[in-house]
C-alpha cells in the first residue's frame, strides 16, 4: 500500500517538462475524430491499471528507449488494438494527427523543437486488431525543419496533415506519427509515438519502398537523433547559428508513390 501511495504521490507531483503529449486524434476528410476511437490508445509508465483523477497527463510521460518494443505504437498501445476503430481513407486523399493532451492538459501542441514522421504498415491478412505492428514499414511525410532556426510544428502547432500517396496499396494499415526532440545528449532523446487504424481505398498500383522496423531501424547515435543544431540540454547551440536545413531525418527516405 505505501508503495502504491507513494507511486500515485510522485505522478501527481511531476512536473510538466516530464509530460509532453499524446496524438490521439485522427483527421479525416478535415474533420477531427474523438479521441482514440482510431487511434490506439496508450499507458502511462508502470501505472497501466490505474486510473488517474487529473485525466491523461500520465500517457503523454516521453519513451527515451528507442529499442523497447513499445517504440512501435506507444506504450501498451497493442492491448488497445481489439478497442480501435478503423477510418475508411482515400489515397491521394489528405489525413492528419492532433495532440489531444500536453503538458498543459487537455488539447495542446506539439510541445517540443524537433521532427515529425508518419509511416505505414500493411496488418498481415489485413487483421489490424492483431497486428503489432512487427512488420515493415514505409515512410509517408515528414514535417521538419521550416527555415534554419526552426521546426515547422513548434511552437504553436496542434495538427499534423499530411497526404496519403495515390498509389498506396489498397489495405488495413497501421498508420505510425513519431514525434521526437533529438538532443545533443548522449540517449537522451525523447519520443511521443501513436498509431492509428486506416483502411486505405484507391486503385493502388504502387510499390512502396525503403522498409524500416520499429524497434529495429533507430540507433541513437545516429546523426537525425543525436543532433547539436539545436538549442538542447547539456549544451547546444545558439538560435542564430542553427543550420536546421541540413537535418536529415533517421530512417528511410519518404514513398511518394
Amino acid at each position: 500500500m505505501r508503495s502504491r501511495f507513494l507511486t500515485l504521490l510522485g505522478v501527481s507531483l511531476m512536473p510538466a517538462t516530464l509530460g509532453h503529449k499524446t496524438m490521439g486524434i485522427l483527421i479525416v476528410n478535415q474533420t477531427a475524430a474523438p479521441e482514440w476511437l482510431y487511434v490506439r490508445d496508450v499507458m502511462g509508465p508502470a501505472y497501466e491499471d490505474e486510473v488517474f483523477p487529473w485525466g491523461q497527463f500520465h500517457k503523454t510521460v516521453p519513451m527515451m528507449d528507442i529499442h523497447h518494443p513499445d517504440i512501435t505504437c506507444g506504450r501498451k498501445a497493442y492491448a488497445a488494438a481489439p478497442n480501435t476503430s478503423t477510418a475508411d481513407v482515400l489515397a491521394g486523399g489528405e489525413v492528419g494527427f492532433r495532440v489531444n493532451w500536453d503538458a498543459d492538459g487537455p488539447g495542446g501542441r506539439f510541445y517540443h523543437r524537433g521532427p515529425a514522421q508518419i509511416y505505414l504498415s500493411r496488418a498481415p491478412n489485413d487483421d489490424l486488431e492483431h497486428y503489432r505492428g512487427d512488420g515493415d514499414w514505409f515512410k509517408i511525410a515528414i514535417a521538419g525543419p521550416e527555415n534554419n532556426n526552426k521546426w515547422s510544428l513548434w511552437p504553436s502547432a496542434s495538427d499534423f496533415n499530411f497526404s496519403i500517396p495515390l498509389t498506396t496499396p489498397p489495405g488495413r494499415y497501421l498508420m505510425r506519427i513519431e514525434q521526437f526532440w533529438p538532443t545533443n545528449s548522449y540517449n537522451y532523446s525523447q519520443w511521443f509515438v501513436n498509431c492509428a487504424h486506416v483502411n486505405i481505398i484507391g486503385e493502388g498500383g504502387g510499390n512502396p519502398a525503403g522498409f524500416a522496423k520499429f524497434p529495429g531501424t533507430y540507433d541513437i547515435d545516429d546523426p537525425g537523433i543525436r543532433l547539436a543544431e539545436d538549442q538542447m540540454v547539456n549544451g547546444g547551440v545558439k538560435a542564430e547559428d542553427m543550420r536546421l536545413l541540413a537535418y536529415k531525418p533517421p530512417g528511410p527516405a519518404v514513398w511518394t508513390g
